[in-house]
């Protein structure tokens, strides 16, 4: 997480929620952000692209993905 990196209105909502409730699905996020399950796949994809969350395992039936807040991204949000 070098410089600083612009991010999308759904993807620092997406931050938050998982701050506040992670690990989440992209539909959990979706569902807390009160934001469209494709909306939330993307701010997930963009805050993963980011380094700020990542994904943390696949749900073995359903294959759906769970995300958390990257390490380095709480280390700066407890610093701010």
């Amino acid at each position: 997480m070098s410089g600083t990196v612009q991010l999308s209105c759904h993807a620092k909502l997406a931050r938050v929620v998982l701050d506040n409730r992670g690990p989440l699905s992209p539909a959990e996020v979706a569902s807390e952000a009160r934001i469209d399950e494709d909306e939330a796949h993307d701010a997930l994809a963009e805050l993963a692209e980011a380094g700020y969350a990542e994904c943390v395992c696949g749900v073995c039936e359903t294959r759906e993905q769970v995300y958390q807040l990257d390490e380095d991204a709480r280390d700066v949000d407890a610093r701010a």
